[in-house]
């Protein structure tokens, strides 16, 4: 219930009027009893509603400041991050304002939504030499960049701030995995060439269906080889498919770079969040 003081009132008065046996209380005098009773009911009925309402934001700010830290509250927070902006002391909240010339600025809306740079975020807990740490990956907008060193510096202590005490938490600001394969694709030569391009549109439609394929996985999305080829094999002029290889490579820490290329039997989910296409070289076409 949230009306205001007079539109209950006029409720109370509405409902009298519909009812026969209380049509001897026909004084319109602002001091008649009986609209001193409605008044007065009223009046409680209105405060009631506010305390209902003061009592169901107190129960929604309790539920809000004693969220627990799960895996899906860490990838909020990592999509949460302001570059540029701290944190209100004894809080987990950004401030809305900066410092300019020594001087204090409310920041614009733009502004906010421009410092919120991570695009994409994934979050898992692994077993790490018999130690549980959450993996929370991370990039921006053009999934084949990664952010700067000043970014991941102020980023990780964001969530060193926010985060639980006893949590380990690594984040991972990796380059795409290098995807790799090798399919030899029967094709109808009445609808695609010998190097696999459409006669009708002069494009090569095997390569969108692939591209496309990676662009629809959700980030840290499992790649799975038989959904994939499955995607080739519905391109219109596409009849048949053998899969050669398909292997994928990582950033390795260790090695500062990428690893050695590793095959994939059934399934991978990537390293970095999402995949790369090396090239398309090892596309064989015939007919």
């Amino acid at each position: 219930m949230n009306e205001s003081y007079d539109a209950i009132l006029a409720q109370l008065q509405a409902e009298k009027a519909k009812n026969s046996d209380l049509n001897g209380l026909d004084s319109t005098s602002k001091t008649s009893v009986w609209l001193g009773i409605f008044k007065v009911v009223a009046w409680v009925f209105y405060n009631f509603s506010l305390a209902a309402i003061l009592h169901l934001q107190e129960i929604r700010d309790l539920i809000a400041n004693q969220k627990v830290f799960n895996l899906r509250r860490y990838r909020s927070e990592a999509l949460r991050f302001q570059y540029g902006f701290d944190l209100v002391d004894e809080t987990d909240q950004f401030k809305t304002t900066y410092t300019d010339n020594g001087s204090e600025v409310i920041a614009t809306e733009e502004q906010i939504n421009n410092s919120k740079i991570i695009k994409y975020a994934a979050c898992s807990r692994v077993i790490d030499n018999g130690r549980s740490k959450i993996v929370v990956k991370i990039a921006p907008e053009d999934l084949n960049t990664i952010f700067p060193n000043d970014v991941m510096v102020a980023f990780v202590k964001y969530i060193e701030e926010i985060s639980p005490a006893g949590d380990h938490v690594t984040v991972l600001n990796y380059n795409p995995d290098i995807l790799r394969f090798t399919f030899k694709i029967k094709v109808d030569p009445l609808v695609l060439n010998a190097s696999g391009m459409s006669i009708l549109t002069a494009t090569y439609p095997v390569q969108i269906a692939i591209e496309n394929f990676l662009k629809n996985l959700p980030f840290n999305g499992e790649l799975s080889v038989q959904r994939l080829e499955a995607s080739i094999l519905a391109v219109d002029g596409v009849e048949d498919l053998q899969t050669l290889q398909i292997e994928t490579k990582w950033i390795d820490p260790a090695l500062n770079g990428y690893g050695l290329y590793q095959p994939v039997n059934m399934s991978v989910v990537p390293a970095s969040g999402r995949f790369e296409i090396e090239d398309f070289n090892s596309l064989t076409y015939i007919s």
